[in-house]
C-alpha cells in the first residue's frame, strides 16, 4: 500500500459519508457499575494417613470492578492498559460475548435503552475479532458476496446486495485485489492490512451503528497499523461509534483517537476526551515527558511491575483514586445521565430481533454448496493424492492377489483381499475427514453466531459435498481389485460387492466426521483414530471368531462396520459355491478342506441370512455417527 492508495481510500470514504448518514441517527452507547466476575468451581483434596475428605469450593475473581462509561457517534474510544488490565474482558462483556464462564453485573445501554442480550446489540453492531478468519480459497470479492447473501436484511435484492459489495470494496480500497484470494496454498493471497480491511468490509456490510474492534493493529507494521487506524477513523466519521482495545499504538495511532478508557487491575483509571488525559495524570503528579508517547506513558505508569509490587500497587491506586474523586469523573457521570435522559422518539433504536436468519434455508444451503465447491475447485491437490493413492494400491494389491484361483489355498487369499479392501477405503475415508471440522471450527462458530446459517444447513452442505467423492472412489478401487484378482464374476456379485464398499467407505466417512467433530484438533483425531478402530477391525469375524467375542466386548462388535461388511462380502463371494478345488487336483491323496462355500461361511460363522440385517445395520451406523457429529456442532455453536 502507498500513499497514493491511501489518498484514494479517504476519498473514497469521503464520498460516501452522506450515503452512510441516511437516516441522521445518532448512537451513544453507555454503561454503568460494569462489574465482571470470574467464577470457577475447583476440586480439593485433602487427605492424611488417617482419612481421605474431597471438598468442593468455588474460587471467584473480580476482572472488572465497577467501570462506567460513554461512547459517542462520529468517536473512536480506544481502551488500553498493560497485560491483565481487562481490556478484552471489558470489550466483551460491552457487546456480550465470549462470556459463558463470567458474572456480569451493571447496566448497558444504547441511547438511554437498556440493552439486555447478545441479539439485541447484534442487530446495531457489529464486531471485528483479533484474528483475520476467512476461508482462504475464497478471493476477496467472494468473500463478501458470500456475507452479502446470508447477512444483508430481506428487504435487499441481489442487485442490491452485489451494489453493496462494490460500494464497500471501494470505501475500503480492495478493488485491487478483489480477483486475488485470501490465502491460498502455492499463490500470494492479499496482504496482513488487506485482511484487516476485510475483516472490517465483513462488519459494515449491513451499516452497524455501533462497530467493536479487537486489537485491530495487533500484528500489523507500523505504516500498515497507521493505515487501518485511518480507515477506522473514516469510518467513524461517517457517523459510527467505535469501540476498540488497543495494545501499545505509536503515538501517530494514539492521536487519531477522540476518546480513551484506561484501565488498570480492573479498575479504572481514566475516562474521557483524550486530550484531558495528560491534564489529570499531571494532577495525579505524574506528568507526560517531553518527546514521549503519552499511550506508553499511561501503559507504563499503571503496569503493575513484580519486582516493583509494593510502589505499583500504591501508585495504580492512587491514580484510580483519583479519578474517582476527581472533576473528570463527575463530568463523565454527568455525560452518561445526560445521554440516559434523552429519550425522544429521533434517538430511539429499532433492536431487530437477530436470533431469526436473515435467510431460508435452502438459501443457506445454495451459499454453503458454492462456497464449498470454490474450494474444492481451488483446492484439487487433497483429492488428487487421495484418488492417485486409491489407484496406486488397488493396483498393487490386484498385482500381488492376481488371478486367485478357488481353492483351499485361494479362500484364505480371498478372503483377505475382501478384508483389506474393506480396511483400506474405511481408513482412507476417515483420514479424509478428519481435519474436517478442527480446521472450520471457529470460522464456522462465528458466522453461526452472527446468524448467518443454521447448524443443519452448515452440515448437510458438508455432507453433501463428500457424498459423490466417497462413492467414486470405492467404485475405482474396487473396479481395478475385482478383475485383476479374478473374484466371482456371477450374476450380479460384482455390483453388490461395490455397494457394499459404499456403504463401508460411508460409514467410515461418518465415523471420522463424528471424530473430526468432538476432537479440539486435527492431531487429537488422528490420536483416537488407531485405538479405536483397532477393536472395530478385530472384531470384523476374520481375525478373531465371531463365536469367541467375549461379552463385555458385544457393543464394541454391534459398532463395528467391518463386522457387517465382511460377512456380507464374504458371503457375496461364497454363498452358492457347489465345489471347492484341491490346492493339488493331480495328488489322489490330496484333501479338501472345504468343498462347498457354505463351509466356508460356517468356518467364520457368518450366516447369509443376516445379509439384509448387515445391510441395515450399516446403514443405521452411518446415520448414528452423522446425527452424533451433528449434536456436537450443536453443542458447540451454543458455546459463546
Amino acid at each position: 500500500m502507498n500513499e497514493q492508495s491511501l489518498e484514494l481510500m479517504n476519498s473514497n470514504l469521503n464520498e460516501t459519508e452522506k450515503t452512510i448518514e441516511q437516516n441522521n441517527q445518532t448512537v451513544t452507547l453507555t454503561w454503568e457499575n460494569l462489574t465482571v466476575v470470574s467464577s470457577k468451581k475447583d476440586n480439593l483434596k485433602i487427605s492424611n494417613l488417617f482419612k481421605k475428605k474431597e471438598k468442593n469450593f468455588q474460587s471467584t475473581k473480580t476482572i472488572i470492578n465497577n467501570v462506567s462509561g460513554i461512547a459517542e457517534s462520529n468517536e473512536i474510544l480506544a481502551i488500553m492498559g498493560a497485560s491483565g488490565a481487562g481490556k478484552t474482558s471489558l470489550l466483551n462483556a460491552l457487546n456480550f460475548r465470549n462470556n459463558e464462564s463470567l458474572n456480569i453485573y451493571g447496566e448497558i445501554k444504547v441511547n438511554g435503552q437498556l440493552v439486555k442480550s447478545q441479539n439485541e446489540l447484534s442487530s446495531i453492531s457489529g464486531y471485528v475479532q483479533q484474528d483475520d478468519l476467512f476461508i482462504e480459497s475464497l478471493t476477496v470479492k467472494e468473500t463478501l458476496l458470500f456475507q452479502a447473501m446470508l447477512r444483508m436484511d430481506k428487504s435487499f435484492g441481489k442487485e442490491k446486495r452485489l451494489q453493496r459489495v462494490e460500494e464497500v470494496m471501494q470505501d475500503l480500497n480492495l478493488k485491487k485485489c478483489q480477483n486475488i484470494p485470501v490465502d491460498i496454498q502455492g499463490k500470494k493471497g492479499i496482504s496482513g492490512g488487506e485482511k484487516r480491511r476485510l475483516a472490517f468490509a465483513c462488519e459494515i456490510l449491513t451499516d452497524p451503528l455501533i462497530l467493536f474492534c479487537d486489537e485491530p493493529t495487533s500484528g500489523l507494521d507500523s505504516f500498515i497499523a497507521l493505515s487501518v487506524m485511518e480507515c477506522m477513523k473514516s469510518l467513524a466519521k461517517q457517523g459510527r461509534t467505535i469501540i476498540c482495545t488497543i495494545h501499545q499504538p505509536s503515538s501517530e495511532i494514539f492521536e487519531m483517537f477522540d476518546r480513551l478508557c484506561l484501565l488498570s487491575e480492573g479498575h479504572l483509571a481514566y475516562n474521557g476526551s483524550i486530550n484531558n488525559c495528560s491534564q489529570f495524570f499531571e494532577s495525579q503528579g505524574y506528568k507526560v515527558p517531553v518527546n514521549y508517547n503519552p499511550a506508553d506513558f499511561y501503559i507504563k505508569t499503571l503496569a503493575n511491575v513484580p519486582s516493583d509490587k509494593e510502589n505499583s500497587i500504591s501508585r495504580i491506586k492512587k491514580i484510580c483514586d483519583g479519578f474517582e474523586h476527581s472533576d473528570y469523573s463527575e463530568s463523565l457521570k454527568a455525560e452518561i445521565k445526560k445521554s440516559c435522559d434523552k429519550k425522544s422518539s429521533q434517538n430511539q433504536i429499532s433492536f431487530k430481533a437477530t436470533n431469526e436468519y436473515r435467510t431460508g434455508f435452502f438459501t443457506q444451503m445454495y451459499w454453503l454448496l458454492w462456497r464449498n465447491i470454490i474450494v474444492n475447485i481451488r483446492s484439487p491437490m487433497a483429492l488428487r493424492v487421495q484418488l492417485i493413492q486409491s489407484i496406486f494400491v488397488a493396483l498393487l494389491f490386484g498385482i500381488i492377489y492376481f488371478k486367485l484361483k478357488i481353492n483351499q489355498k485361494g479362500i484364505q487369499n480371498i478372503t483377505s483381499l475382501l478384508f483389506l479392501c474393506e480396511s483400506n477405503n474405511s481408513f482412507g475415508s476417515i483420514i479424509s475427514v478428519i481435519n474436517t471440522f478442527p480446521a472450520e471450527i471457529p470460522i464456522f462458530i462465528r458466522e453461526h453466531q452472527n446468524r448467518m446459517y443454521r447448524v443443519i444447513s452448515y452440515y448437510m452442505s458438508r455432507t453433501l459435498i463428500d457424498l459423490p467423492i466417497f462413492v467414486v472412489i470405492p467404485i475405482i478401487f474396487v473396479t481395478i481389485i475385482y478383475w485383476m484378482s479374478d473374484l466371482s464374476s456371477e450374476g450380479n456379485r460384482f455390483i453388490i460387492c461395490i455397494s457394499i464398499i459404499i456403504l463401508v467407505a460411508q460409514c467410515a466417512v461418518s465415523f471420522g466426521t463424528f471424530l473430526s467433530a468432538v476432537s479440539p484438533n486435527t492431531n487429537t483425531a488422528l490420536a483416537l483414530t488407531g485405538p479405536i478402530l483397532a477393536p472395530f477391525m478385530i472384531f470384523s469375524g476374520v481375525l478373531l471368531n465371531s463365536e469367541d467375542v467375549p461379552t463385555y466386548f458385544l457393543l464394541l462388535r454391534y459398532l463395528s462396520w467391518f463386522s457387517y461388511g465382511t460377512e456380507n462380502l464374504l458371503v457375496n463371494q461364497f454363498e452358492g459355491i457347489e465345489s471347492i478345488e484341491c490346492d493339488y487336483p493331480e495328488d489322489p491323496d490330496c484333501l479338501r478342506r472345504f468343498e462347498k462355500g457354505n463351509e466356508v461361511l460356517d468356518f467364520y460363522k457368518l450366516d447369509p441370512k443376516n445379509f439384509k440385517v448387515n445391510i441395515v445395520c450399516l446403514i443405521i451406523l452411518t446415520i448414528g455417527w452423522r446425527l452424533l457429529a451433528f449434536m456436537t456442532l450443536v453443542i458447540k455453536s451454543r458455546r459463546r
